[in-house]
This record gives C-alpha cells, structure tokens and sequence, in this order.
C-alpha cells in the first residue's frame, strides 16, 4: 500500500510544476464543463442529459488538448495521445462507479464523503496514468535494450 504513494510522491518531487499546471488544467476544465452545462440548460434550454453529455465532451477534448500542449508539453503521436487519453478516461468512469458503489454499498460511507474520496482517487489514478503512459516521453532504443 505504501510504494504506490511512495511512487505517486517521487512522481510529484521530481518536477512539482507539472504537477500544479496539471491541478489547474484540471480546475479550468472543471469551470469549462459547468459553465457550459449552466449555459446550454438554463439558458439555451438543453434537455439536461444532452446539455451534459455536450459539456462533458467537450471539457474532455479541452481537458486532453490543455494537458497534451501545456501541462506534460508532448510531441509526437497525437492520435496515440488521444487514444489512451480516452482510455483513461473509460477506465475513470468505470472506476468512478465501483469506487461509490464499493463506498457506499459495502462500507456504508456517507454519500457527499464518498464522492470526496473518490474524486481524490479518481485524480491521483489519471494524474499517474497520464504522466506515466499517456503522455509519458517517448522511450530511446538505449533505454529499451537489455
């Protein structure tokens, strides 16, 4: 249990910038997807699940074209950026779920707080997966031989 902190720690200590500009990518996405909801079903009218999914959608390619250009400063493959992006993101959502169901089904968490925790978990997982496979520099034949 604790080598994945400890490996998630030295992620974060070896270049903390990457870090915070992932936080704020993050955090303006967030405002990004909200002011779009409110925008498209309170304003526009939207039936609310399309007025979601649109704003969910699109926070998504903004969070992937942020973290791509600003945060990790990629190059390369940008379809093989996308794409595991995107799986990352498919297993986000379903481990969004498990992680609440396991919360609140199995351990009885109380609801607010278990979304609290999970959003933290939830975090941690993309923010590793993303600077370790997603986006993860690409590798010299010096480093892959034997």
């Amino acid at each position: 249990m604790i080598r994945p902190i400890v490996a998630l720690a030295k992620l974060v200590i070896a270049d903390p910038r990457v870090f915070l500009r992932y936080v704020g990518v993050g955090s303006s996405a967030a405002v990004v997807e909200l002011t779009l909801f409110v925008a498209m079903h309170q304003w526009l009218g939207w039936p609310l699940l399309v007025a979601n999914c649109t704003a969910l959608g699109i926070a998504v390619i903004y969070c992937f074209l942020m973290q791509r250009s600003f945060t990790f400063q990629a190059h390369g493959d940008a379809a093989r950026h996308l794409s595991l992006y995107l799986l990352m993101q498919s297993i986000s959502a379903i481990l969004n779920n498990a992680i609440m169901w396991g919360l609140v089904q199995k351990l009885s968490f109380y609801p607010p707080l278990a979304k609290v925790l999970q959003i933290g978990m939830i975090f941690l997982w993309n923010y590793t997966f993303a600077r370790l496979v997603v986006f993860a520099p690409p590798r010299s034949r010096a480093d892959s031989a034997p």
